[in-house]
C-alpha cells in the first residue's frame, strides 16, 4: 500500500510539472505577450515581459523578462570582439558601428593592470587566440563560427586550450569557451526541477535563478541570442533548466550559456534593450565586460 502511495505521489508531481510546462509554453508563444523591438536587415529583436501583477503572464510561476535576438547568417555575421580595456556592450557596439550585440564569455573581474580585458576562458577572434593560454578556465563547452557564419558547438576541456593547430578550435576563425551547454542536439541537458521559489533563502535565489545570456541555433541555421533579466521585482531570473525550456520553445537544437548576472546585456542599434541587474530603481546601468558578440552586416 505504501509503495502504491509513493508511486501515486510521484505521478501527480510529474503530471503537475507537465501541466505547468504546457501552460508556460502557451504563455511564451502567445504573440500578445511579445513586443517587437526591431525587425529587418536580417535581424529581429523581441521581448517578453510579465505584465504588472498579472499572474497569467508569469513564466515558471514568477515574473520574467526575456529578450530574443534572431539573426539570419546569410545577411549578417556574428563576431566576438575584445578590446584592451573592459568596456560596456553598448560601447563595443558603437565602436564597430554594429547592428546589435550581447555580452560574451566569462572574464577576469579584477585583472592586473586594473580594467584590462582578460577572458577567463579560451577565446579566438579572427583566427588569433587572444586569451591567456592556458586560461584560468570556468567554461566546459564552446561555440565556434565557421567562415559561412554558422555556429558549431562542442564540449571543452583544459587540454584543448593549447591544442590550437590540430584541435577542434583550429577549424574556426572565431571560438569562445563558456558553458554549460543548455541544449545539445535538441535535448535539454538540465533535469527539470520544480522548486518553491518563495521558500528559498536570498543567496539560494541568487545562485539558482540569475540573469542569463545564451547563444543557440535552429535547424534552419538561424542564430538566436537570448537574454533573461533577473534579480528585479518584475524579472526573477532563470535556472539552467528554465533556460532549456525557453530554448525548446524557441526551437533551438543547440544552446550554450554565456556570462550572466550583471553582465547580461542586449543592445539593438544604440538602444539598451534589457535592464541589467547592476542597475537600480528606473536607472539601467551596463557593466563593463571583457568581450561581446556583435551582429554586423555582411
Amino acid at each position: 500500500m505504501k509503495r502504491i502511495f509513493v508511486i501515486a505521489v510521484l505521478l501527480l508531481g510529474w503530471y503537475a510539472c507537465r501541466a505547468q510546462d504546457a501552460a508556460d509554453s502557451v504563455r511564451f508563444r502567445n504573440p500578445s505577450n511579445w513586443k517587437t523591438v526591431r525587425s529587418g536587415d536580417g535581424i529581429s529583436v523581441r521581448k517578453f515581459r510579465t505584465k504588472c501583477r498579472k499572474a497569467e503572464t508569469y513564466l515558471f510561476s514568477v515574473p520574467q523578462a526575456v529578450y530574443v535576438m534572431e539573426v539570419d547568417p546569410s545577411v549578417c555575421r556574428i563576431v566576438p570582439v575584445q578590446d584592451e580595456k573592459q568596456r560596456t556592450v553598448g560601447s563595443l557596439v558603437r565602436s564597430r558601428d554594429a547592428l546589435a550585440g550581447v555580452n560574451g564569455g566569462f572574464f577576469v573581474v579584477h585583472p592586473e593592470p586594473k580594467g584590462t580585458a582578460v577572458a577567463n576562458d579560451f577565446l579566438k577572434i579572427g583566427g588569433r587566440v587572444v586569451s591567456p593560454v592556458p586560461t584560468p578556465g570556468w567554461g566546459d563547452a564552446a561555440v565556434g563560427f565557421d567562415r559561412n557564419g554558422i555556429p558549431h558547438f562542442t564540449s571543452w576541456n583544459k587540454a584543448m586550450d593549447t591544442d590550437t593547430l590540430a584541435g577542434w578550435s583550429a577549424e574556426f576563425p572565431d571560438v569562445m569557451v563558456a558553458g554549460p551547454m543548455i541544449i545539445r542536439d535538441g535535448r535539454s541537458l538540465h533535469e527539470w526541477t520544480d522548486t518553491d521559489k518563495c521558500s528559498l533563502a536570498e543567496q539560494q535565489k541568487r545562485n539558482l535563478y540569475a540573469p542569463r545570456t545564451a547563444i543557440g541555433i535552429r535547424g534552419d541555421s538561424t542564430v538566436v541570442l537570448v537574454v533573461i533579466d533577473g534579480r528585479r521585482p518584475r524579472a526573477f531570473g532563470a535556472s539552467f533548466s528554465e533556460m532549456a525550456a525557453v530554448g525548446r520553445w524557441l526551437g533551438l537544437t543547440q544552446m550554450l550559456n554565456l556570462d550572466g548576472g550583471g553582465s547580461s546585456t542586449m543592445i539593438s542599434g544604440r538602444r539598451l534593450v534589457n535592464f541589467p541587474s547592476d542597475g537600480f530603481g528606473i536607472l539601467p546601468i551596463e557593466r563593463r565586460v571583457a568581450n561581446a558578440w556583435l551582429v554586423l552586416p555582411r
